[in-house]
């Protein structure tokens, strides 16, 4: 299938199960970030073949740019300018994409694996390096976890844990870094956000929670520390307690937790913010504003936030998709495309 959006507001629509979400995930892949909603690359692989292919050609400072994206059995891998093939990660800020979908609206109430996941997905856009180090890091866990489960029937068992703390608290403190730093410069831009939205004079507030480290700490000493204290337990569980795979966001409103006290309005207004000021940050950083997709999320809001979202929508290009694209069309120019049966029809 092959897709040229304009440069505004692009508007997709049809009924469900037409291919909608499937075009807005591999525009997504392009920018090198693993996928939002496969856990893995083999499921991005229509069935019965070996592998599968994008192409992108797209303006980037003045400049056309290609990519072209590989995804088999082996993993992603990807061409810049017809360049070499190398890791699709290293795709990192070359074609930034901020992600809304209706999954985000329970980040505030959700797991706190949905509010690492947040992170990582934008991390992993500004960042080649963040992507390599979580990769490094949850591959290390998985090792060590495996080593926790048969600790008692391993010869040289805690030399071994010795080797992979090590390894991990080094990965680990790099990664905590990043997203400490992450959530400091995205609340600059979430809070003002957060006044316009609400219209409620709440104060938004949030930072990183770690699992491990707490604010003037040496990273790598404490951290090992941390998993000399934990060694026992970790050892009976058979698995890590603490690290970046256990971390949070916390969220609140005027000093309370948000989880426990924003109502659904306030929620959507927090979770609005957050997106916007992540579409605000990757500007920032990059140069460039990034590319928004919308993932039938506007038909979620009610009237005063989808206003405003699609206020800040009209400022750059943005990909909507939605059964109904009535409530777009009266309020903005935007071009209209209808999905059937994973076919793009132009209106």
């Amino acid at each position: 299938m092959s897709f040229s959006p304009d440069s505004g507001v692009n508007v997709i629509y049809g009924q469900n199960g037409q291919g909608k979400t499937n075009l807005l995930e591999s525009v997504y892949l392009l920018t090198g970030a693993k996928s939002y909603r496969a856990r893995r690359d083999a499921e991005l692989i229509k069935s019965g073949e070996a592998f599968s292919i994008l192409e992108s050609r797209f303006m980037l400072k003045g400049r056309e740019q290609q990519i072209r994206l590989i995804v088999s059995s082996k993993g992603r891998t990807a061409q810049r300018n017809r360049g070499n093939e190398r890791r699709a990660s290293e795709l990192a800020g070359f074609l930034c994409c901020v992600l809304f979908s209706p999954e985000h609206l329970m980040l505030i109430k959700g797991s706190p694996e949905q509010r690492r996941r947040f992170m990582d997905l934008a991390l992993c856009q500004l960042s080649p390096r963040y992507l390599d180090q979580l990769k490094k890091y949850m591959r290390l866990l998985r090792q060590k976890n495996g080593l926790l489960k048969d600790y008692y029937r391993v010869e040289g068992a805690r030399e071994l844990l010795n080797i992979y703390d090590g390894q991990i608290v080094e990965a680990a403190a790099e990664i905590s870094v990043a997203r400490k730093d992450f959530c400091e410069k995205l609340l600059m831009f979430a809070k003002q956000d957060y006044r316009v939205i609400s219209g409620e004079g709440e104060e938004l507030d949030f930072y990183y929670r770690s699992s491990i480290w707490h604010d003037g700490e040496i990273l790598h000493a404490s951290g090992m520390e941390k998993a000399f204290a934990m060694r026992g337990a970790d050892i009976s569980a058979g698995n890590t307690a603490a690290g970046p795979h256990r971390d949070d966001i916390e969220i609140t409103l005027d000093g309370k937790d948000a989880r426990a006290y924003a109502s659904q309005g306030q929620q959507r207004s927090v979770v609005l913010a957050f997106k916007l000021a992540e579409a605000a940050l990757m500007e920032q950083v990059l140069g460039e504003k990034p590319l928004l997709l919308l993932d039938d999320v506007l038909s979620e809001l009610d009237a005063r936030r989808r206003e405003y979202l699609l206020k800040q929508i009209a400022k750059g290009q943005s990909i909507i998709t939605g059964c109904d694209p009535s409530f777009i069309s009266r309020q903005m120019p935007a071009s209209l495309y209808e999905m059937k049966g994973g076919r793009l029809y132009t209106q």
